[in-house]
C-alpha cells in the first residue's frame, strides 16, 4: 500500500499534464476535431485569434480521414458483434482491420473512437499511458521518482501526439517492450524462469496498435538495447537470447490475426511513395524544426502569402516530413547523461548514437542515408518521420537518467554544464545555418511569424540554459520544483500551442447525411469535394473516394484508366473528367453526385475570355448581322449543344427573335431564341438544332441577326491577348443523357441522382429480392450468373443455402458466381485467408504463455517474475 501511494502523485501528474494541455478543448471552449477541416461539411468555421495560427493540435490529417472516420466504423462493427475485417464504404470496398492505420483491432482503445470526441480522448488516454509506461522503465532502471517522472510526463507530452497523432498507438508499449528485456536480463542473471512475458505483450501491442512504421523503429531501438544486454550477459548470453525469442515468436504468433491479413493485403496493394521513394529523400530542415518548433512561427502553421514558393517550401514541406520535436530543453538536459561518468552511462552513450544516426539521416547525410537503408525494410517506410518516435523515446531515457545523476550526486561542476551548453548552441548552429536565406525570406515576410520565432525560441533557449544553470546546485526541492516547472511548463505550454489554432466556431450541416442514409440505399456516391474522403464510412454511407495507403493495386488502376480521377486536379478539371468517364461510374454502381454548392459539374460550359477593355455594345435590328471569327486557340468544348450571349433589352423592351449561326469550318448549326421575356444584361441561352462538333484547332465562325422585333443590343469586349473584338459568348456541351437531376441541396452540399447506374446485384433472366450488402434472394429461370459489384479479394465466400460455391472475378474489380435454376438465398462474408491458421497460432500462443507462467510460477516460487 505504502508502494502504491509513493507513485499515486507523480501517476497523477502523467494524467493531468495531457489534460492542461488541451484544456481548451476539454471544456468546450475551442474545438479541434478533425472532422471540422476535413469532413467537407462545416460552415462558418472560426479559428483562433493569430494571423497565422498553425495547426489546430494535430498537423497531419490522416488522424481524421483514416483513425478518426474507418476508427468509428471499426467501433461500430465491433459494438454490433461484427469483426471488423472488411469496409464495404470505401472504394469499391476494401479490406479494414489489414489497413492497419485504422486502429480496426487496437482493443480495447478503438471502442473510444465510437464517441463523438473519442479522437481526443484517445490520444489523452495513450498521452497517459506513454508517460506511465516510461515512468515505470527508469524505476526499473533505478532512477529516483523525479527523474522517472519528468522524463515520462515529457514523453507524454511528445510532439508525435501534436504531428502524428495517428502513429502515436505503440508509443505506450515500446518502454514497456524495453522494460520487459531488462526483466529478462535480470531472469536470465538470476537463472529465473519466464521473464519474457512483458517483451511478448508489448511487441504483440505495439502491432495491434496500428501503425507499422512507427512499431518497427520503436523495434529497432528494442533491438539495439538487446545488443547491449546480450553483450554484458557473459554466460548468460544464450540464455537471455533464448528468453527474448520465446518472447518475440510468442508475440508474433499473436499478432498473426493481423499480421497475416495485412502482408497479403500489401502484397497486392498500391503503396505509393513507400514503394522506394522514401528511401531517397530528405528534409534537413526537420532537423531545425525538431530542435527549435518555433523557428518560423507557430507549429506547422502556414506559409506566409508573400513567401514565394522556392524560399518557403524547403521549411514548409519540412514539417510534413517531421514526426515529433525534441526541444532543446530536453537535449541540453540529455547531454549531461553522456558527460560525466556515471553507472548508465554506456547505455547513455548507446542511445546517444542513435539519435546522432537518426539526425544525420534526416540531415540526408548521404552516408547515413545508405546505411539506414541497409537495415531491412527502412527503405520502404517513411523514415525521415517516423524513426523520430523511437529517437525521442532514446532522447527521454537520456533525460531521466541524466536528472538521475543530479539527483544522486549532488551540484554538477560548471564545466559539465557549460560543455553542455556549448553543445546544444553548436547543435542549433548546425541546423539552423543551413536554412538562413528561408528563415529570413520568411521572417521578412511575416512579422508575426518573426516575433513569434523571437519569443518562443528565445524564451526555449533562456529555459534550456536554466536547467543547465540549476543543475550546478544541489539538487534541493527548490530547485527540482523549478527544474521540472522549466522542463513540463515549455512542453504543456508547447503541445497547448495548438489550441490558439483550433475552432471557436463553426457549424456541420448533417441534412446531406440524413437525406442520403434515406434514399442511397446500396447505391455509392462519388463527391467533388462536400463529404469525404473516408468520413462517408463513419456513417454507413458507400462514397468510391478514398485516400489512403495501402490501397488494391487493382482499384487504383481503374480509378486511374476507367474512371479518370484526378483528386488533386482543380475542380474545373474534376468535373470535366467525370463528365468524359460517366458511363463507367454508371457501371460501378454511382448512383449520386455529390458538389458544392452551386456546382454544375454536369455542364461544360465555356466562356469566351474578354479583357477588361471598354468596348461599346453593337446594336442589332432588321436586316443588321453581328459576325466575326474566333480564333481556333479559343477553349469550346469539343460538341456545343448551346450559346448564350450577353444582351441588353432596353429595360425589356426587345422583341422578337434572335438568331445565331454558327460553324466549324464547313459545318454549322443554327439556332433562335425569343427576346419577349429575355432578362435585360444578362446572357441569353440560344439552343442549337443539333450539337456542333468541333474539330481540334478549328476557327470558329459565328453570325447573330434580329430580322424582326424592337432592337437588341450585343455586349462587346475585346478577347484576352488579341484586337479581336466579339460578343460576350457561352458555349455550353450538350447535358449526359439520360441527365442527372438535382435531388437535394443545402448550404454544403448539392447532391445529384445519376441515372442509369448499375444495381449492386445484377443476374440476368432472374428476379433479385431481399437485397442487402451481405444477403440476396434470386429466383431463376434458368441457371444463370449473379454479378456482385463488390471489390473481389481473396477472403470472400458465398453460401447458397448451407452450400459453399466459388467466387469468380467479374471485370477488373467485381465478384461473380453461378446461379442453379429455381429460388436460391444467398449470403455473403469475408474473412481473410489464412484467418483460420492465424488465430491457431494465436490462441496456440497464449495457452503455452499461460502454461509456461503456471508451471513457472509454480515451480519457481516467489523467485518467479514477470
Amino acid at each position: 500500500m505504502k508502494t502504491a501511494a509513493r507513485h499515486a502523485g507523480p501517476l497523477l501528474g502523467l494524467i493531468v499534464l495531457p489534460c492542461l494541455a488541451n484544456l481548451l478543448l476539454i471544456l468546450g471552449i475551442m474545438h479541434a476535431d478533425p472532422a471540422l477541416f476535413y469532413r467537407g461539411l462545416t460552415l462558418g468555421l472560426h479559428t483562433g485569434p493569430f494571423p497565422a495560427p498553425g495547426s489546430p493540435t494535430w498537423a497531419d490529417p490522416t488522424i481524421g480521414l483514416i483513425t478518426q472516420a474507418q476508427g468509428m466504423l471499426s467501433a461500430k462493427d465491433w459494438l454490433a458483434g461484427i469483426i471488423p475485417w472488411w469496409n464495404p464504404y470505401t472504394g469499391v470496398g476494401m479490406p479494414l482491420a489489414a489497413e492497419m492505420q485504422t486502429l480496426s483491432f487496437f482493443l480495447p482503445f478503438v471502442l473510444l473512437l465510437r464517441l463523438t470526441h473519442g479522437w481526443l480522448i484517445l490520444r489523452l488516454v495513450l498521452q497517459s499511458l506513454s508517460g506511465a509506461a516510461l515512468y515505470a522503465l527508469l524505476l526499473d532502471l533505478g532512477t529516483t521518482r523525479f527523474a522517472a517522472f519528468v522524463a515520462g510526463a515529457l514523453y507524454g507530452l511528445s510532439g508525435i501526439f501534436f504531428l502524428v497523432p495517428h502513429a502515436a498507438g505503440p508509443l505506450p508499449f515500446m518502454p514497456l517492450l524495453l522494460l520487459g528485456i531488462e526483466r529478462a536480463t535480470r531472469a536470465a542473471r538470476t537463472h529465473t524462469p519466464r521473464g519474457w512475458g512483458l517483451i511478448a505483450f508489448a511487441t504483440a501491442a505495439m502491432i495491434y496498435a496500428g501503425y507499422p512504421e512507427t512499431a518497427y523503429f520503436g523495434g529497432l531501438l528494442a533491438a539495439a538495447w538487446t545488443l547491449r544486454a546480450l553483450a554484458l550477459a557473459g554466460a548468460d548470453r544464450i540464455r537471455l537470447a533464448g528468453k527474448i525469442m520465446v518472447g518475440l515468436i510468442l508475440a508474433l504468433a499473436l499478432a498473426a490475426p493481423l499480421l497475416i491479413p495485412f502482408a497479403d493485403y500489401v502484397r497486392i496493394s498500391y503503396y505509393g511513395p513507400h514503394d522506394g521513394y522514401f528511401s531517397l529523400i530528405a528534409w534537413p530542415a526537420s532537423a531545425m524544426l525538431s530542435v527549435l518548433p518555433f523557428m518560423v512561427g507557430p507549429i506547422a502553421g502556414p506559409i506566409p502569402p508573400a513567401l514565394a514558393a522556392t524560399a518557403s517550401g524547403p521549411i514548409d514541406n519540412a514539417w510534413w516530413q517531421t514526426g515529433t520535436w525534441f526541444g532543446i530543453i530536453a537535449i541540453a538536459i540529455a547531454l549531461i547523461a553522456i558527460i560525466p561518468r556515471h553507472r548508465e552511462r554506456g547505455r547513455a552513450i548507446m542511445l546517444g548514437c542513435i539519435i546522432a544516426f537518426g539526425m544525420l539521416r534526416i540531415e540526408g547525410i548521404d552516408l547515413a542515408r545508405k546505411a539506414f537503408n541497409l537495415i531491412p525494410f527502412v527503405g520502404t517506410t517513411d523514415a525521415i518521420r517516423f524513426v523520430t518516435p523511437a529517437l525521442d523515446l532514446a532522447l527521454l531515457i537520456m533525460v531521466g537518467l541524466a536528472l538521475d545523476h543530479w539527483q544522486r550526486r549532488g551540484a554538477l561542476p560548471r564545466r559539465t554544464a557549460a560543455i553542455a551548453g556549448a553543445i546544444g548552441l553548436g547543435l542549433i548552429l548546425i541546423v539552423t545555418l543551413p536554412h538562413r536565406t528561408q528563415v529570413l525570406a520568411w521572417y521578412h515576410a511575416s512579422q508575426f511569424d518573426h516575433r513569434f520565432a523571437l519569443i518562443a525560441c528565445g524564451t526555449e533557449l533562456a529555459a534550456a540554459l536554466a536547467c543547465l544553470a540549476i543543475m550546478t546546485k544541489r539538487p534541493s526541492r527548490p530547485a527540482t520544483i523549478m527544474l521540472a516547472l522549466l522542463a513540463l511548463g515549455d512542453a504543456t505550454a508547447t503541445m497547448a500551442s495548438g489550441q490558439a489554432a483550433a475552432a471557436w466556431s463553426s457549424e456541420q450541416a448533417t441534412g446531406g447525411i440524413r437525406f442520403l442514409q434515406a434514399h442511397q440505399g446500396l447505391g455509392r456516391f462519388f463527391t467533388l469535394g462536400p463529404f469525404g474522403p473516408d468520413y462517408p464510412a463513419a456513417d454507413r454511407l458507400a462514397s468510391i473516394n478514398t485516400n489512403q495507403l495501402p490501397v488494391a493495386a487493382a482499384w487504383i488502376d481503374f480509378g486511374n484508366t476507367a474512371l479518370g480521377l484526378q483528386p488533386a486536379a482543380p475542380l474545373a478539371a474534376q468535373a470535366a473528367s467525370l463528365r468524359s468517364h460517366l458511363a463507367a461510374f454508371r457501371a460501378i454502381g454511382v448512383t449520386a453526385i455529390l458538389t458544392p454548392p452551386g456546382l454544375d459539374p454536369f455542364r461544360d460550359s465555356t466562356r469566351l475570355m474578354l479583357d477588361a477593355t471598354n468596348v461599346p455594345g453593337a446594336s442589332l435590328q432588321g436586316s443588321a448581322t453581328i459576325q466575326g471569327s474566333l480564333p481556333a486557340s479559343t477553349p469550346v468544348p469539343e460538341r456545343i449543344s448551346t450559346i448564350g450571349v450577353q444582351i441588353g433589352t432596353y429595360d425589356g423592351a426587345s422583341t422578337g427573335p434572335l438568331n445565331v449561326t454558327l460553324c466549324a469550318g464547313s459545318n454549322c448549326a443554327t439556332g433562335e431564341a425569343s427576346l419577349d421575356h429575355a432578362a435585360d444584361n444578362a446572357s441569353l441561352p440560344i439552343a442549337l438544332d443539333h450539337p456542333l462538333r468541333i474539330p481540334p484547332h478549328t476557327a470558329l465562325h459565328y453570325k447573330f441577326t434580329h430580322p424582326s422585333g424592337n432592337a437588341v443590343v450585343l455586349w462587346m469586349g475585346r478577347i484576352a491577348g488579341t484586337t479581336i473584338t466579339a460578343p460576350h459568348l457561352r458555349f455550353d456541351a450538350p447535358q449526359p443523357n439520360p441527365a442527372p437531376r438535382l435531388i437535394y441541396r443545402d448550404r454544403a452540399m448539392w447532391i445529384y441522382r445519376l441515372p442509369g447506374a448499375a444495381p449492386f446485384y445484377t443476374a440476368p433472366g432472374c428476379t433479385i429480392t431481399n437485397a442487402s450488402l451481405n444477403r440476396v434472394t434470386t429466383d431463376c429461370a434458368a441457371p444463370a450468373t449473379l454479378i456482385r459489384r463488390e471489390a473481389w479479394f481473396g477472403g470472400w465466400h458465398a453460401i447458397i443455402g448451407y452450400h459453399p460455391v466459388i467466387i469468380a472475378r467479374h471485370g477488373p474489380l467485381f465478384q461473380a458466381i453461378a446461379l442453379p435454376a429455381g429460388r436460391s438465398r444467398i449470403r455473403f462474408f469475408y474473412r481473410p485467408r489464412h484467418t483460420r491458421l492465424a488465430c491457431l497460432l494465436a490462441l496456440a500462443a497464449l495457452g503455452l504463455a499461460l502454461i509456461l507462467q503456471t508451471s513457472a510460477r509454480l515451480g519457481g516460487g516467489g523467485r518467479a517474475r514477470l
